[in-house]
């Protein structure tokens, strides 16, 4: 066999198996879903951007924080954003709590989990609770509803 016919034959057997590679579905960053919420979220701490980051919180009724209530997130964003900033998303679930909350769960890099609650108000999502979970470690809440 030549050298040629073996390049061929390796070039049609790695093409075949990338074509029979899964896709993996892909969630838009979106603020008009929980889960794009949630990783919206995530992209934002990961560009450093947390004051923008705490714009998307909300009080349990669904009103927006107001600006000083924003400003006192800041500390434990910039904290949450060093430990979680560039790991991958591994999984992400949505739990339904009614026809206008939901429970979703970010889990990064297989060790780290971000638990969101989230309020649907008018046609976007925002962020009343947040959890952020350690592997094998009680949950430290970031913004849980009783701050308010």
């Amino acid at each position: 066999m030549s050298l040629s016919h073996l390049l061929l034959s390796l070039g049609i057997l790695c093409e075949g198996c990338r074509s029979l590679s899964l896709e993996r579905n892909t969630v838009p960053l979106t603020l008009h879903t929980p889960s794009g919420t949630a990783l919206f979220f995530k992209a934002l701490l990961d560009s450093g951007l947390t004051t923008e980051a705490a714009s998307l919180f909300a009080t349990p009724n669904g009103t927006p924080l107001l600006a000083e209530q924003r400003y006192e997130l800041t500390p434990e964003l910039e904290w949450l954003s060093q430990i979680v900033r560039g790991l991958p998303p591994t999984y992400l679930r949505t739990d339904s709590l009614g026809p206008t909350l939901r429970i979703v769960w970010l889990e990064l890099d297989y060790l780290h989990t971000l638990r969101f609650r989230l309020f649907h108000r008018d046609t976007t999502w925002a962020i009343t609770g947040l959890d952020y979970l350690p592997w094998r470690r009680p949950a430290i809440p970031v913004l849980s509803p009783a701050d308010e």
